[in-house]
């Protein structure tokens, strides 16, 4: 059965995300020190050890952030929202 977006109980991902990014922005940004010179590799053990990230997945969000920046990110989480993608094929 289909969720009904009209319920009020459906959790709506277009209505959540901004809050949830703004959120996981300033979280993420503590592990920042030098916004100018980020310490990719530090980054990514923050993540393993205080945000409880398993190593391929912290490994594989550093990757994406460095390669692909946050424009075209940012236009793939609204691609993946518009699609109620939440987990990807990659399973991480």
């Amino acid at each position: 059965m289909e969720p009904n977006r009209n319920d009020p109980n459906h959790s709506d991902p277009i209505r959540t995300s901004p809050a949830s990014l703004a959120n996981l922005v300033d979280e993420y940004g503590a592990l920042v020190p030098d916004i100018n010179f980020p310490n990719w590799e530090l980054i990514e053990a923050k993540l393993i050890d205080i945000h409880e990230w398993t190593p391929d997945a912290a490994h594989s969000l550093v990757m994406m952030a460095k390669q692909y920046g946050w424009f075209f990110l940012r236009n793939a989480t609204a691609l993946a929202i518009a699609c109620e993608q939440e987990d990807g094929d990659l399973g991480i």
